[in-house]
């Protein structure tokens, strides 16, 4: 009988993890920012403060322009052509003076140009001020992307005079 319980237990275990697979494979990036792996890491855009989850999140303000950067190569993401991602996270925005872009580019390695780019206007779609919400958006990727070309998220201050403050973002194959 303990052969049979371990040997189902195992069993069921392996079922689990396979279908945990399936949706991880999809996922290009997930961070609640406890770590940064993935990500050009300046430790001044770290937010120590009222989290989303955890105790860290990324912030910009008046004196960082720009948060922390995943970038990755399209090829490192998928075998196949990525034709579409997925972006969710949480925002909080402490007042109207917020007005933050969680942008999403696709850059050429050698020139530095942008292949494609777009976001979230953060101030545009949070309604509710001092409080966590989520935002989400698809974007649907230009034909001509290669695999080398560097996809890249990041958010980025807009002018902003108050902090923007993001936490557990998710950038996934659409």
């Amino acid at each position: 009988m303990k052969k049979f319980t371990l040997l189902f237990g195992l069993t069921l275990l392996a079922a689990c993890s396979s279908e945990d697979k399936a949706v991880d494979d999809k996922i290009i990036t997930k961070n609640d920012f406890e770590a940064l792996a993935g990500w050009n890491t300046d430790p001044a855009a770290l937010f120590r403060g009222k989290a989303h989850s955890g105790r860290y999140a990324l912030k910009v303000d008046k004196d960082h322009e720009f948060s922390t950067t995943f970038e990755m190569a399209l090829g490192y993401i998928s075998p196949t052509r990525v034709k579409a991602i997925h972006l969710e996270a949480w925002v909080l925005l402490p007042s109207d003076k917020a007005t933050g872009v969680l942008g999403v580019q696709v850059i050429e390695p050698e020139t530095g140009k942008e292949v494609f780019g777009g976001g979230i206007r953060v101030a545009e779609v949070v309604k509710a001020r001092g409080k966590w919400e989520k935002v989400e958006a698809d974007y649907t990727l230009p034909e001509n992307t290669t695999p080398t070309q560097r996809l890249r998220l990041s958010l980025w201050r807009a002018n902003a005079s108050d902090q923007v403050v993001i936490d557990d973002v998710t950038l996934s194959v659409k």
